[in-house]
C-alpha cells in the first residue's frame, strides 16, 4: 500500500489516528459494522435528506469504536455524491452557540463554486439555455456568439431571471440578499465584487457600509444563524442537486468537567447552551431541508446523568431510546457503534483481515523493528482498538519480519 516507512495511518507511537488518515488509507480499511453507513446512505442521504427532510443522528461508543472512522467515510461517500460535507471537532474549535458552528461549516464551504453553480441553474432554468453547462462568467460572450444575441439584452435578460429567481426561494432574507449580490456582480463583470459577500457568507463581521451595499440588515449572529445554515442546505441542493451533511465529531468534551490543556472547556452556561443548539437542529429538522447533522462522541460521558445529554432533559427527551432490543436498531437517534460490532461478529473479522493486509509500514520503524509497545487494552476500549492492541503485541513478540 506505501513505501518506506511513512507511517501512513498517522497518529502515536500507540495506535492509529483515523482523524488523521489520508482518504484513501479511510476507504481501504473500513468495514461497515451492521452495515450502518450502507443504511444511512439508502434511507437518509437517498432518502430523508434528499427527498427535503432534515435529520439529526448520535453515534456514540467507547474510545477505539471506531466513530471518527465512520465519519470521515460516510464524508467520502456523501462528497462522491455531491453533498456538501462540513467536519467540526469540538475538541479542537469550541462551538457553544449556533453561529459557532455556522461559522465552522461555511469556512469549509467552496463558496465561488457554490454561487457559480447557482448562477448556471439560473441560466438553464430560468433564463431557458439548459445547454449552457460551462463558467458562467463566459455566458454573455457564449450568447453572443452562438446565438447571436446582443450583450445588453442578455445581461437585461439575465437579471430578470436572477431577480425572478430570488423572488421564490425559501431563503433566510439577508443570505439571499448576500448571494443575490454575489451573482449580480459577476453578472455586471466587477472584478473587485463578490469578496464582501462571500464573508458576510461564510459569518465574518462586516461594517454598516459593506452590508448596506449588500442589502442585508445584520451579521450572521446567533438569532439567525440557524436559518442562515438551513438556507446554506437548501442552497447547496439547487447547486448539485444534493444537500449538507454536518458531522460533529468529539462532543463528549463538552461533557468533561476536567480542564486539559489545548482544548476547549465548557462551563455549564456554555455546555447548556450548546446542548440547547442541539436540541434545536432536532426540533428544527423537519423545517431544515436538506440538512443531516450528526453528532459524535464517547457514549459514557454523553449519557452521564450530570452533565451528559441527560442532564438536559430538553434534548435527552428527544434522544433517549424509548423501546430497547437487543437487536441494533439502525432508525433510532441515538445509535452505539459497540452494540454494533458485538452483533456483527464478520464486520469484526473482516476488520482484523484488513488490519493485518495493510498494516506493515505500521507495525516496524525505519530499522525494521517493531515499533513502540502496547499493553493489552481492558474493556473500556471499543473492540477495534482492542484488536489493533493485540496485533501490535503479536508484531512486537514475533518481530518485524512477521509481517
Amino acid at each position: 500500500m506505501t513505501e518506506g516507512n511513512s507511517r501512513p495511518l498517522g497518529g502515536s507511537d500507540r495506535w492509529p489516528d483515523a482523524s488523521l488518515w489520508p482518504d484513501a488509507v479511510i476507504e481501504e480499511t473500513y468495514v461497515d459494522p451492521f452495515g450502518l453507513v450502507k443504511f444511512w446512505e439508502q434511507w437518509y442521504l437517498d432518502g430523508f435528506v434528499n427527498r427535503g427532510q432534515g435529520k439529526v443522528k448520535c453515534l456514540v461508543g467507547r474510545p477505539g469504536a471506531g466513530k471518527t472512522h465512520v465519519l470521515r467515510y460516510l464524508s467520502s461517500v456523501a462528497g462522491k455524491r455531491g453533498f456538501q460535507v462540513a467536519r467540526v471537532d469540538v475538541s479542537d474549535i469550541k462551538v457553544a452557540a449556533i453561529d459557532d458552528l455556522y461559522r465552522e461549516v461555511a469556512t469549509q464551504i467552496n463558496w465561488d463554486v457554490l454561487l457559480s453553480r447557482i448562477l448556471v441553474h439560473v441560466i438553464q432554468n430560468e433564463l431557458g439555455y439548459p445547454e449552457f453547462d460551462r463558467d458562467p462568467a463566459s455566458f454573455i460572450s457564449w450568447g453572443e456568439s452562438i446565438r447571436q444575441l446582443t450583450p445588453n439584452f442578455l445581461r437585461r435578460d439575465l437579471r430578470e431571471a436572477i431577480n425572478k429567481h430570488f423572488q421564490q426561494v425559501d431563503w433566510y432574507s439577508d443570505f439571499a440578499m448576500a448571494v443575490r449580490s454575489w451573482i449580480l456582480d459577476h453578472v455586471s463583470d466587477n472584478p473587485l465584487g463578490g469578496s464582501a459577500e462571500v464573508a458576510w457568507l461564510r459569518g465574518e463581521k462586516l461594517g454598516a457600509s459593506h452590508r448596506k451595499s449588500m442589502g442585508t440588515r445584520s451579521n450572521i449572529n446567533r438569532r439567525n444563524a440557524r436559518l442562515c445554515l438551513g438556507s446554506l442546505a437548501s442552497l447547496a441542493h439547487v447547486a448539485f442537486g444534493q444537500g449538507l451533511i454536518v458531522l460533529v465529531d468529539n462532543v463528549e468534551v463538552m461533557a468533561s468537567s476536567t480542564r486539559v490543556e489545548n482544548r476547549p472547556y465548557y462551563t455549564r452556561g456554555s455546555r447548556d447552551q450548546a446542548y440547547e443548539m442541539f436540541r434545536q437542529l432536532i426540533d428544527e429538522s423537519p423545517l431544515t431541508p436538506y440538512l443531516m447533522t450528526i453528532l459524535c462522541g464517547d457514549e459514557d460521558p454523553l449519557s452521564g446523568s450530570q452533565i451528559g445529554f441527560p442532564s438536559y432533559p430538553a434534548l435527552w427527551a428527544r434522544l433517549e431510546t424509548e423501546i430497547h432490543s437487543d437487536k441494533p436498531n439502525l432508525f433510532a437517534d441515538w445509535v452505539s457503534l459497540d452494540a454494533l460490532w458485538e452483533q456483527d461478529a464478520v464486520a469484526l473479522d473482516a476488520l482484523r483481515e484488513r488490519w493485518l493486509r495493510i498494516s506493515a509500514d505500521w507495525w516496524v520503524d525505519a530499522d525494521g523493528n517493531p515499533s513502540g509497545t502496547m499493553q493489552p487494552l481492558g474493556l473500556e476500549w471499543g473492540r477495534p482498538r482492542r484488536m489493533i492492541a493485540e496485533l501490535w503485541t503479536e508484531a512486537s513478540v514475533k518481530g518485524g519480519d512477521a509481517w
